[in-house]
């Protein structure tokens, strides 16, 4: 047979093709996206609380840490103060020398820790500044607090972060993928129906053809049945994941009320002791002017009214902490 052929033949056709049913792949594939995005929202959420929760601790901490600088300062140039009066006491014989070189010792002491002091206030504002990438220093003026009022009952607290807290966000986006996955899972066991529609293009001759495909795996390489086993335990899991959540989110959410009700209660108890110290001080004032202290006596009465000041300032920084 002798064929003969003259130029090309080429055509051109539109083919539109439309799912008509996929056995749940589409919805399955739609819902494992949008479980994504949740987790995405929820690894944001979470993101942003600890960003916030860093920056309440920089700030309080900071304020914290100008707080004992003060105090300490203040102890120094009242010890200065004193350590000037023992030696005007040594000059005029009313006190040994070995009272005089205690005063002295106490002095120093009281620099030293004054200068720490300073220091670490200084490193707390850079790590401040640091956090918000300021290139100036900042100087915080919302001072250390502790609400006169009590907190609202611990239930509710627990029932707030269960509704919102954004790790059990996560865990349910978790859940959620892991079922879309078992659709597409159940999917691969039933058939595919597609609706098709062709044309051809580029010749007068309207060349047409339409109709309906279907498609039904009946065997496969792949392990569907394991592959099923395995979605089913990704949602166990996930339900697991949610229950201990839930148990350990309730116990930090506990923890942190008590350490709340712990510190205004320690902060306020603080008063009286403060009171006491003045008192003291005072008293020990009075003694010197009167032979009955010693220089000793007092410097120790004006290091005890300096710490109990700065272990209040220690509770209510616990305070707002343990509040965050």
């Amino acid at each position: 047979a002798e064929i003969r052929r003259k130029g090309n033949a080429q055509t051109v056709n539109a083919l539109v093709a439309w799912p008509i049913y996929t056995g749940g792949k589409i919805t399955a594939t739609k819902d494992f996206i949008a479980a994504q995005t949740d987790e995405a929202a929820a690894d944001m959420r979470s993101t942003n609380s600890m960003v916030y929760t860093e920056l309440v601790s920089r700030y309080f901490g900071a304020q914290l840490a100008q707080k004992a600088a003060i105090l300490r300062q203040e102890a120094l140039q009242a010890i200065m103060n004193h350590d000037h009066t023992a030696q005007r006491m040594l000059e005029e014989g009313m006190i040994a020398r070995v009272e005089r070189l205690q005063a002295k010792v106490a002095l120093e002491e009281a620099k030293r820790d004054a200068e720490h002091a300073i220091n670490q206030a200084k490193t707390a504002n850079i790590a401040l500044q640091r956090l918000l990438q300021s290139e100036q220093a900042l100087s915080p003026t919302t001072p250390l607090f502790v609400s006169q009022r009590t907190l609202a009952p611990l239930q509710e607290f627990i029932d707030i972060a269960l509704a919102n807290h954004p790790g059990l966000a996560k865990v349910a986006a978790k859940k959620e993928q892991a079922e879309a996955l078992h659709k597409a899972d159940e999917s691969l066991w039933k058939p595919g129906v597609t609706a098709f529609a062709q044309q051809q293009l580029d010749s007068n001759q309207k060349n047409r053809m339409a109709g309906v495909s279907v498609h039904w795996t009946l065997w496969s390489p792949l392990d569907r049945r394991s592959a099923n086993r395995s979605a089913l335990a990704k949602i166990q899991q996930a339900e697991y994941s949610d229950q201990q959540a839930r148990e350990d989110i309730s116990v930090l959410v506990e923890m942190n009320w008590r350490a709340v009700q712990d510190a205004r209660q320690a902060y306020f108890a603080l008063d009286a002791n403060i009171e006491l110290a003045n008192e003291f001080l005072r008293l020990r004032q009075a003694g010197l002017r009167e032979g009955t202290s010693t220089v000793s006596d007092l410097i120790d009465a004006q290091v005890s009214l300096q710490k109990v000041h700065t272990e209040q300032a220690q509770a209510a920084n616990i305070y707002i902490q343990a509040l965050i």
